[in-house]
């Protein structure tokens, strides 16, 4: 097993990925937006109005410029504009354990097909399902350690807070085979 392959063995990242919903993960620039539709019709037991709409689309493509960079960078504080809660922490975890590891990721996000699925009485809170198609790899500086190519479905909840929505839960469904 090649050394690399030996650090990422030992911090389980390949089931801590899968597990905390980010399997493996290519980079494309900070600054290019993932590709989201955004689907509200079967949104209940609350109808989803457009600027709902328009905010939920825009707030989660930045939460995933920020992770994308969080996980490129090692850097958490990337983090806190766009996610609270579970999805922080697991996320702030990763980083950590990245860094430990002295490994990166990098993530090609290829498109985002987003349902919502619940939007409460109040307006307070959204669940999403996310079929994300990514291109991911692992880095020791600039070696690609590891690469994959899959499509994953999340599950997102996201909040109401400040002045936008942000990410509270992010994760991935059992893969089924």
């Amino acid at each position: 097993m090649r050394p690399g392959m030996k650090r990422i063995a030992a911090l389980g990242l390949g089931a801590a990925l899968a597990g905390a919903g980010l399997p493996l993960l290519k980079t494309m620039l900070a600054d290019t937006k993932p590709a989201i539709q955004l689907n509200v019709e079967n949104a209940a037991p609350r109808q989803v109005d457009d600027s709902v709409k328009q905010a939920i689309a825009r707030d989660y493509t930045t939460a995933w410029q920020s992770m994308r960079s969080a996980l490129a960078d090692n850097n958490a504080g990337a983090l806190k504009d766009d996610f609270i809660g579970f999805a922080q922490e697991n996320l702030a975890q990763r980083v950590k354990d990245q860094q430990q590891a002295g490994l990166r990721t990098r993530i090609v996000d290829r498109g985002h097909k987003v349902d919502a699925i619940f939007y409460s009485t109040d307006g307070s809170a959204i669940e999403l399902r996310d079929t994300v198609t990514l291109d991911t790899d692992i880095l020791d500086g600039d070696t690609v350690l590891h690469s994959d190519h899959a499509q994953i479905q999340y599950f997102v909840i996201m909040t109401g807070a400040e002045d936008r929505w942000k990410v509270r839960v992010l994760e991935s469904a059992p893969e089924t085979r």
